[in-house]
């Protein structure tokens, strides 16, 4: 696959969780990004009896030459990360639902995928999201916006996501307190990713907790496992429930909810 081009980046990356992770981890990522197959043509790799193909958005390369790849000098001398240091990176990578690992092989390498490579590298994307500034676009993001935070109701949806969350991951005491930014919150993950997959919203919502609780990165400090942090973008709701669909069979449900439940002041 050839390195020239170009890659998009979206402006966004500032106000994202990865620009306030290490260094290395921003630089790993953006090297995967520069990497993946970005063409609708498929790669087969094989060695042996191992064969491998490499679709848009994945990346098939070792260990040892991601290290090589990603080799930058400091202080006049060569710097590279070590294999179990990449390693790490990757599984942190996955465990933020930025990357999966489709497989390790000792004879090829690793393979990954990029999640939602086609809305990182597509101009459609972006012009979707493009920052308008008239006054009738301003004022629909400004309801968006108000409809997470300010969703006031004994909502049942969001009840019922908040009781999963606390019998799932089990927090120590004291227990945190279903706030209204938490309602709102689940309440939008309910609406726009659980219960439109044909799935059983509470069963997908285990899986994903599941994944979180896989994390050791999320696991090792509870303000990453409350909602607002799990939760809080379009982005990383698709990216959690899209792994959890990946990985879990989940039943075949009808809702027994209404969406249309009635808000109580």
């Amino acid at each position: 696959m050839s390195t020239s081009g170009f890659i998009l980046l979206s402006r966004d990356l500032l106000d994202n969780d990865l620009w306030r992770m290490n260094s290395d981890l921003v630089r790993l990522f953006v090297y995967l990004l520069i990497r993946a197959n970005y063409g609708n043509k498929e790669y087969t790799y094989s060695r042996g009896s191992v064969e491998i193909t490499v679709r848009k958005g994945e990346f098939l390369r070792s260990l040892r030459k991601i290290s090589e790849d990603c080799a930058y000098t400091g202080n006049n001398k060569l710097i590279s990360w070590s294999t179990s240091r990449i390693a790490g990176m990757l599984k942190t990578l996955e465990d933020d639902g930025r990357i999966e690992i489709v497989s390790n092989s000792s004879s090829l390498g690793t393979h990954l995928r990029i999640v939602n490579y086609k809305e990182y590298q597509d101009f459609s994307s972006y012009k979707k999201k493009e920052l308008r500034t008239d006054p009738e676009q301003i004022q629909h993001k400004s309801k968006a916006v108000k409809a997470i935070k300010t969703n006031k109701t004994n909502n049942p949806h969001a009840n019922a996501l908040w009781d999963v969350w606390l019998e799932v991951l089990s927090p120590q005491p004291p227990h945190p307190r279903l706030t209204e930014k938490r309602k709102g919150v689940l309440t939008a993950l309910y609406d726009e990713q659980l219960n439109k997959n044909g799935t059983d919203p509470l069963v997908l919502f285990r899986a994903v907790l599941k994944q979180v609780k896989a994390s050791s990165h999320h696991m090792a400090t509870r303000a990453y496992q409350l909602p607002e942090s799990l939760f809080r973008s379009e982005e990383r709701r698709e990216s959690w429930t899209h792994r959890a669909l990946v990985k879990t069979k989940a039943t075949p449900h009808t809702p027994t909810v209404s969406r249309n439940w009635s808000v109580e002041q």
